[in-house]
């Protein structure tokens, strides 16, 4: 470790106050250090450096923001003050702008440097940020001039305890001076899929902080920027022993018999069958039963919004309005389109952390993987999402929709299956009678379990899962075969 690297590990802590940010960035920035902040036209550069620049204001301090470009500071202003962060109070008091274009253009970086010394002395900013760094680099004359200014800049900086931000548009692939000398490099890039977009965060660099890898997104709101670190990428911390005895029931005596009582606090449960076969009734019983014995529950849905979801439960004497107005039953409904996974997620948790939640329904899965932007990842996310709800003892039920008739063709299971405790296989059967839904558990870790066959009733009086076994019945549906096993994730 340089000596550099040794005085920056020992400064204080400076966090931005961008929600996320921090997080991604380890812990936030470090008070004297120098940061890179590249990305391209129209990222959010300017209007993320701003909002952390008014954050230090709201804490006491001065912040300098210099620019570099022929733009006015009216401009930008007004720009800015469309968003809730921006106080016209602090401008010109606690929010100093200067221009260094001139300065730039006539005694090129040694000018230029001279102006920074100058006014960090006279204003004494605890932020500084330069925006349009693209013009430094392009009076350099060599990239020694360019490697000395940012020496010069970081040894003022540091000895001023000022933090400074350097705005530049993307580099690519080409590498740059300043790249190796700065103390973080962070890039604001866009993600295209089609005709979808999608704004991303990336830190290749941030001396003394362990910081989150890889990209995360975020989107530009009227606050701001708003982070989501991918969640694969952060680690639970346990909320607390879970009682691996204590038994979370449906409310329907004979299921919760096949159970062995029920399900496992903390356990996550797929139930896996074809349309209407029942998957989204049996969760919102399995609800209804918490909201009875008082406890806190959420559902995450894709397909029916809370109103027509309500009315559901009710034709089926599933009594959820109630628990719905008071609280106790929260809905995030949020429709299959273009979603940003790792919002939703945090939206979830988050909610589920304020209330208290213990029991939790996922439902539609697939529509979930199938609206997200980089699916190649879902796997992971949904991985990490259900380790999140473990570690924190919520007992949650996932469903994931089969075809009603075998698909030649390849299949397009997620596999969510693999990634939980127990597996419920709901399906259709063909008996003298006629066509009937029956359940069955395929499996369940923690305890015993009946395996058998029963039939899943549904009418206007409520479910009930029937006492003796269905005998040998044939089914129209899919059933678990050898190519859909639950499998263990490597």
């Amino acid at each position: 470790m340089t000596s550099h690297e040794t005085q920056t590990s020992l400064r204080a802590n400076v966090e931005t106050g961008v929600p996320g940010l921090d997080e991604i960035l380890g812990g936030g920035l470090v008070r004297g250090g120098v940061y890179l902040l590249e990305g391209m036209a129209g990222a959010g550069k300017t209007i993320l450096s701003s909002q952390i620049g008014f954050h230090r204001v709201r804490q006491g301090e001065k912040v300098l923001y210099m620019t570099l470009i022929a733009e006015s500071h009216d401009k930008l202003l007004a720009h800015l003050k469309g968003l809730s962060f921006f106080d016209e109070k602090a401008v010109a008091q606690q929010m100093l702008f200067v221009s260094g274009y001139h300065e730039l253009m006539q005694d090129g970086l040694d000018g230029f440097l001279k102006l920074i010394a100058s006014s960090i002395y006279d204003y004494r900013p605890s932020l500084m940020i330069i925006d349009g760094f693209r013009s430094a680099r392009e009076f350099s004359e060599t990239e020694l001039s360019l490697s000395k200014f940012i020496h010069e800049l970081n040894a003022l900086v540091a000895a001023m305890d000022c933090t400074t931000l350097l705005l530049a548009p993307l580099s690519g692939n080409e590498p740059h001076p300043e790249h190796t000398l700065v103390d973080g490099l962070i890039e604001l890039n866009r993600y295209n899929d089609g005709m979808r977009r999608a704004r991303e965060i990336e830190v290749h660099k941030m001396r003394a902080r362990n910081h989150l890898m890889g990209k995360h997104y975020f989107r530009i709101s009227g606050s701001g920027l708003l982070m989501f670190p991918r969640l694969e990428a952060q680690c639970a911390a346990p909320a607390g022993p879970v009682d691996l005895k204590a038994r979370l029931g449906f409310g329907l005596p004979h299921l919760d018999v096949l159970f062995g009582g029920g399900l496992s606090q903390g356990s996550t449960t797929t139930l896996l069958g074809p349309s209407g076969a029942g998957k989204t009734t049996l969760c919102l019983q399995f609800l209804a039963a918490g909201v009875a014995r008082g406890e806190r529950c959420l559902y995450l849905g894709f397909y029916e919004g809370p109103q027509r979801l309500i009315g559901k439960a009710e034709a089926v004497s599933i009594a959820l309005t109630d628990a719905y107005r008071d609280g106790r039953l929260m809905i995030q409904w949020q429709p299959a389109i273009e979603l940003a996974v790792d919002e939703i997620a945090a939206a979830a948790l988050a909610t589920a952390k304020q209330t208290g939640t213990t029991r939790m329904v996922i439902d539609g899965v697939e529509g979930f993987r199938d609206s997200a932007l980089r699916t190649e990842r879902f796997g992971l996310f949904l991985n990490a999402l259900l380790h999140q709800l473990r570690e924190a003892g919520i007992t949650t039920l996932v469903t994931e929709e089969l075809p009603l008739y075998p698909d030649p063709g390849p299949s397009r299971n997620s596999r969510v299956s693999a990634l939980t405790e127990n597996l419920v296989l709901l399906r259709y059967a063909e008996t003298d009678a006629g066509l009937r839904r029956v359940i069955s558990i395929v499996k369940q870790r923690e305890s015993a379990h009946d395996p058998s066959t029963h039939e899943l009733v549904i009418s206007s009086n409520g479910l009930d899962v029937l006492e003796s076994p269905l005998s040998a019945p044939v089914s129209t549906a899919p059933t678990v075969s050898a190519t859909m096993q639950p499998r263990r994730p490597a």
